[in-house]
């Protein structure tokens, strides 16, 4: 460090930071990445070790220059070259009107040249987009940010990427399969698309509609202002099947990419690395031997890092200052709530107000800085900052798909009983106040659930199961626990990440939406198909959810009992009502949850001309709901099986036809679809009343209290006079009026609606 001066910081992470620096001996600016690795495993450091030496391999007029690095305090500092002209990113960002063809051409062109100089050594890129992809004044692409956070060990960058915007994830990496160098071709073709639409090839408000969107979705055509040989490479690298993708080669052979490729390469001949380019340390790689201890920074890296963690903590002060200023709290937006939000306006205020900015452009430039660098981001994901009504996060009050680590675990400790107790308490309270029972199930009013202060204390409280201790509830407390968990975290998850409405956000929202009780987490399917089910394979999966070795797997219920499918809510229309399970009522309450489903999802008919069910001719067809053909298996050996075991639970009045098909063997089974609509309550809007025009309101205290007599013109018959200086209404015509109010002739039947109507609403 004592080689170097720092300069400022340009961003920062859980994994460390990236300063900009200039070198003391003759004032060149280098990008110092400065990684935490004291604590890595050994293995990892390893790994570090050797992707360094893979980095410095990489020299080529298109790809970010690695200079060398060393270990100085237990950090990693890697010397990298500097794009003087920012990402690729800020470049779109800072555009008033579209790139030129012969921009655009030289950025995909350079592009493909440096995405063939890593695959030609067998590396991928991993993590292509514009944020990764820089420039240089001169107008030379520089790609840059790949494998340092993968080697790390922690796939943050990749991570971020899959769990944040993946705006460039391949439609095969969506669906699990493994990276491959047609998936950076399909991340070339959304840099690409993005620069010519100034737009992102898929987008959608969240990350499961997003992921549908890369899988089946369709993209926008280019606009015919660039020429058909480029849009039809770019819609090349857009092709879902990965192995309809063309090679880097072929891309680069197009005729009118071949001249472009002549061009560049003629373009950087002259361009020969400096004294610069010459690694700094004799090796090229680490300096300092990561099974050392630190190095010696000496009194100029001392005052540098002093300088750091000042300029730091003013900036820790800054963010502090700012949330305490700032309306941070649950809003609204189009009818949708978002959890600890602020406004972009009223952030812009405060930048100008504390930071003496002289407009709101400027502040809102400085916003977009501290978006970018990962203080805050977009409710939606948007890339863009906005002065106005946009809502912003800020990155501690994130939600993420473990719902209950968002506030630490204090206070005093309670027995895991007192849990699982207060647990039944406030998941009974939201369902009361929140949910209504209908015919065949349960609806519930996520808007208010969302908003109100019953769900907040829910949050806070659900934290307590960071100590759980499993193995302190009995046997039957234990099952009822977790359809409990299994109910609460899936409305937890419908109201924080939001209901899932496609097969991969279910897949999604199932796997991945947990909560974490005692030191192990779990997610919906683990709890359904690992806990309640004993570890069983899930509908049509091939393996169990836990392994052998799986710690969780010692919780699973080895006698696993049908009854309890009907008592998980999925928060779908074809879900069994949804209700507080008590261990002191357990079986009681598991047959009643069974009678109950059974008698809306299990239908006959007589496929016979006899319409007797019981008649010897008779071929009874059985309709059953979708619950019984995915777990098939558990409800016994045969389709008899199942229906004997389904028997006991019907009413008494088909358990006779039933048991007739049974042992005629003249039965056929049939499986509804499953309805996966959300079982949310719908704003019941009354039809119009009938129209009383010609009535008017009430002009007093007394005349109200005489409106209904006189409105329905009993006033005269009762023997009442209006109050002095008010004019009695008008009696109704003869005839009454019609629906729309129309008087009617005498002797009319009166107006009837067809259906009752509804008054109540629910919002």
């Amino acid at each position: 460090m004592e080689k170097f001066e720092k300069i400022k910081s340009l961003g920062r992470g859980a994994q460390g930071s990236v300063i900009l620096v200039k070198r003391k001996s003759d004032g060149s600016r280098f990008v110092l990445k400065r990684m935490f690795i004291e604590d890595q495993a050994p293995e990892d450091q390893a790994e570090v070790m050797n992707e360094i030496k893979v980095l410095a391999s990489l020299a080529h007029p298109n790809i970010i220059g690695y200079y060398g690095s060393f270990i100085e305090d237990g950090v990693l500092n890697v010397v990298m070259e500097y794009a003087d002209n920012g990402s690729l990113f800020q470049l779109i960002q800072k555009c008033r009107q579209p790139f030129s063809e012969e921009q655009v051409l030289s950025f995909f062109v350079q592009l493909l040249l440096s995405l063939e100089h890593l695959h030609n050594k067998k590396i991928l890129h991993r993590d292509l987009k514009t944020k990764n992809v820089f420039v240089t004044k001169k107008g030379q692409i520089k790609l840059g940010d790949f494998g340092l956070s993968k080697v790390l060990g922690s796939q943050t960058s990749f991570a971020h990427s899959a769990v944040g915007t993946p705006y460039y994830l391949s439609p095969e990496l969506c669906e699990g399969h493994p990276y491959n160098q047609k998936s950076d071709i399909w991340a070339v073709g959304c840099i690409m698309y993005e620069l010519t639409t100034f737009k992102h090839a898929f987008d959608a408000t969240n990350l499961p509609a997003l992921v549908m969107s890369i899988v089946q979705g369709k993209y926008n055509p280019i606009s015919q202002k660039y020429s058909e040989e480029l849009r039809t490479a770019i819609e090349t690298c857009l092709r879902k099947n990965p192995g309809s993708r063309p090679s880097i080669e072929s891309l680069l052979a197009m005729p009118f990419l071949k001249r472009q490729v002549e061009l560049e390469q003629f373009k950087w001949e002259s361009l020969r690395r400096d004294d610069a380019s010459k690694p700094y340390f004799s090796s090229g790689v680490v300096e300092t031997p990561l099974s050392h201890g630190r190095g010696s920074p000496g009194q100029a890296s001392t005052q540098v890092i002093l300088s750091e963690v000042e300029e730091e903590l003013q900036f820790e002060k800054l963010v502090v200052r700012m949330r305490q200023n700032l309306d941070i709290s649950d809003k609204v937006l189009n009818r949708i709530p978002y959890f600890k939000t602020f406004r972009g306006s009223d952030c812009v205020d405060f930048l100008v107000q504390h930071l003496s900015l002289t407009n709101r452009e400027d502040a809102t430039l400085a916003a977009q800085r501290w978006m970018d660098v990962g203080v805050f981001y977009h409710v939606n994901k948007n890339d863009v900052f906005e002065d106005g009504d946009a809502l912003y996060r800020f990155k501690e009050d994130e939600v993420g798909s473990i719902l209950n680590m968002k506030v630490p675990k204090g206070g005093t400790k309670k027995s895991s009983v007192e849990i699982d107790a207060e647990l039944r308490s406030r998941l009974s309270n939201l369902i009361s106040r929140f949910a209504a029972e209908t015919r065949t199930g349960t609806i519930v009013d996520y808007e208010g659930l969302a908003l109100s202060q019953e769900f907040k204390d829910f949050t806070v409280f659900i934290c307590e199961l960071q100590s759980f201790e499993m193995s302190e509830l009995s046997f039957s407390e234990r099952v009822t626990f977790f359809i409990n968990i299994y109910n609460a975290l899936v409305l937890h998850g419908f109201v924080v990440l939001g209901p899932p409405t496609t097969l991969c956000q279910r897949l999604h929202f199932y796997n991945h939406t947990c909560y974490r009780i005692g030191k192990q987490v779990y997610a919906l399917n683990d709890i359904e198909h690992g806990i309640l089910r004993g570890n069983q394979k899930p509908y049509i999966s091939f393996r169990r959810v836990f392994s052998s070795i799986d710690p969780r797997v010692k919780n699973a219920i080895v006698v696993w009992d049908p009854r309890i499918y009907f008592c998980l809510v999925r928060g779908t229309r074809s879900c069994p009502k949804l209700r507080i399970y008590n261990p002191e009522e357990l079986d009681e309450q598991l047959n009643l949850a069974t009678r109950e489903f059974s008698a809306n999802h299990v239908a006959f008919q007589t496929t016979s001309k006899s319409a007797n069910p019981l008649s010897s001719k008779a071929n009874v067809q059985i309709m059953l709901h979708a619950i019984f053909d995915w777990y098939r298996d558990d409800f016994g050996s045969s389709e008899a099986h199942l229906l004997k075991w389904l028997l006991p639970f019907l009413p008494a009045m088909r358990q006779k036809p039933m048991l007739a098909a049974i042992e005629k063997e003249s039965f056929t089974l049939r499986y509804s679809s499953f309805d996966w609509g959300l079982n949310k309550k719908q704003i019941v809007v009354p039809p119009m009343s009938m129209a009383f025009n010609n009535i008017p309101r009430p002009q007093s205290v007394e005349h109200a209290l005489s409106f209904d007599d006189d409105r329905l013109g009993l006033a005269s018959a009762a023997g009442k006079k209006p109050p002095p200086g008010v004019s009695p209404p008008p009696c109704p015509p003869p005839g009454g009026f019609s629906k729309d109010g129309v008087p009617l002739p005498p002797g009319t039947p009166p107006f009837r609606p067809s259906r009752p109507v509804t008054k109540k609403s629910y919002h």
